[in-house]
């Protein structure tokens, strides 16, 4: 495997889970991790229950069961996480970096799984029963060749793996740009997160762990730096953000990329290699997580059956574009409602999220679609099944 960002080290303990042998190789040999995501949503934790990685996530991260949304006069209404099907009646609040110092730990328990930190893939050769993989050990330049019976990409974006393998990808990068921040926690929202729609911007923010919180704000005029947040945190929530007492920051421009091809012979892609959507709304990498989840079955049916794996993963190609096409839809469906500016805009707005979002029926729905439980998985084995 390629890549150990939070999918690729997910998906190892699922293998290694299974028994299954696995090699993963990671370039950056250092362990320092960006914290861009921070979201768990409940599909997310009870794949990871099943892996028994559940616990030491609830230990770290903070359970969010409320979102209040405002606008620039007056609170609009709230979306409550709490009625959620248990055991996860919450989104867990956990930055990407903490998340993958846990897994990180906890792999050296999978006893069939190797780590391999400060490799890089180089190339893949494939044949009709295995697929072989050359790999450079960076600090000492040597080349080695690995045989396997596939190869996955878990390598991001820019993936080597489907460079290798000529795959094309649509690609759009969206209009709106955002900045954002993580500060010591001085607000008396406790573990509520507040989003903030109006005239001249939008804010969101939401809770972390050693009582800190994260916000994230349109960033005005392309502006990107750390004044610019919080000069909008000020203006638009009245929360007054010490620059000094940044411990984090980063802005993004969203965008959205789909490869052709989720696999081809005996290399798959996963995560961020396959797809690429808005992280507004927090369903990127836990779309990856479900990515993760349908291949260990898969591949754990296919190597113990013996069986053609080729109709397994057209189903995994057809299931997991599926469930991308619907989660970056929404996922830039709520940019755009939350990037437009102006005042007749955001008057319509704030009526609609009042007046007909935060009301009965709708209210009740809303839930378990921000917490992605109405995305659909695909008719994919058990991953605990024997």
């Amino acid at each position: 495997m390629i890549g150990a960002g939070p999918v690729g080290l997910f998906l190892s303990h699922l293998l290694g889970q299974a028994g299954i042998r696995t090699l993963l190789v990671e370039k950056r040999s250092t362990r320092d991790a960006p914290s861009m995501a921070i979201g768990l949503m409940p599909p997310s934790l009870r794949l990871f229950a099943q892996a028994g990685l559940a616990d030491p996530l609830l230990t770290a991260g903070v359970e969010v069961q409320t979102a209040v949304v405002h606008d620039q006069r007056r609170p609009l209404g709230r979306v409550d996480f709490s009625g959620l099907p248990p055991p996860f009646p919450f989104i867990l609040s956990l930055p990407q970096g903490a998340l993958m110092e846990i897994l990180r730990e906890r792999l050296s328990e999978k006893t069939s799984v190797r780590f391999a930190p400060g490799r890089q893939a180089i190339g893949v050769i494939q044949e009709q029963d295995c697929i072989r993989v050359q790999i450079r050990d960076l600090p000492t330049g040597r080349i080695s060749e690995h045989g396997a019976r596939y190869v996955i990409g878990c390598d991001g974006h820019n993936s080597d793996l489907r460079h290798f393998l000529n795959i094309p990808i649509s690609s759009k990068s969206y209009a709106p740009q955002f900045v954002m921040g993580d500060f010591p926690d001085t607000t008396d929202w406790e573990n509520a997160a507040h989003l903030f729609f109006t005239p001249t911007g939008s804010i969101e923010s939401f809770p972390l762990p050693g009582k800190a919180r994260r916000w994230v704000a349109l960033a005005p005029h392309g502006a990107q730096d750390t004044d610019a947040l919080l000069h909008q945190v000020k203006t638009i929530t009245g929360w007054q953000l010490s620059a000094h007492e940044e411990k984090w920051h980063s802005s993004f421009r969203p965008r959205r990329q789909l490869a052709d091809t989720f696999y081809q012979g005996r290399a798959i892609l996963c995560g961020d290699a396959a797809h690429v959507m808005s992280p507004i709304g927090g369903q990127g990498m836990n779309t990856g997580f479900a990515d993760a989840g349908h291949l260990a079955a898969l591949l754990r049916q296919a190597l113990r059956s013996g069986a053609d794996a080729a109709p397994l993963l057209a189903g995994y190609d057809h299931d997991r574009r599926r469930a991308f096409r619907i989660a970056a839809n929404r996922a830039a469906c709520g940019m755009w409602l939350g990037a437009h500016q102006g005042g007749l805009f955001s008057a319509m707005r704030s009526l609609l999220i009042r007046r007909v979002l935060l009301r009965p029926p709708l209210v009740y729905r809303l839930p378990a679609h921000f917490a992605m439980l109405t995305i659909p998985r695909g008719p994919i084995p058990d991953l605990e099944a024997s």
